[in-house]
């Protein structure tokens, strides 16, 4: 039942594989109501896992915990969040904060947070650009 790739001597995994794949659906149902990753636990009589315990299955054990499970639920998830927020700007929300739910966005979801290697190379083309003027001023 396990992939060849990671530790398994004295885990979790290995002495309650159900109760992993158990956690596992957990974690999944738990994203894709809109829920926080590192918000999320499983304890059952057998086992206590954190999101840490889990997100290391996925990695290192890929045949077990498929990723593409995560991957369904992160999408689940947004759409939560991207529903909430049309029923917001429809009026269908009394007592709504605009600004709370874009800066919960934001803060979730990262829409603020600019990828590095984009600017990195916006920067690289602005200077080739400049360069490149101040070539033709000469």
């Amino acid at each position: 039942m396990h992939s060849q790739t990671g530790n398994k001597h004295n885990n979790k995994l290995v002495k309650f594989p159900q109760e992993c794949q158990k956690a596992y659906k957990d974690y999944c149902n738990w994203l894709s109501n809109g829920n926080s990753i590192e918000a999320w636990c499983y304890e059952s009589p057998e086992m206590t896992l954190s999101y840490k315990t889990i997100e290391k299955y996925i990695r290192e054990f890929p045949d077990d915990f498929p990723s593409i499970h995560k991957e369904i639920a992160l999408t689940k998830s947004l759409r939560v969040w991207e529903e909430r927020g049309l029923t917001m700007m429809l009026g269908q929300l009394e007592k709504c904060q605009p600004a709370i739910f874009q800066m919960f966005m934001r803060n979730k979801f990262g829409w603020d947070k600019e990828d590095m290697s984009k600017k990195q190379n916006n920067e690289t083309l602005v200077e080739k650009f400049l360069d490149r003027l101040d070539k033709m001023d000469a």
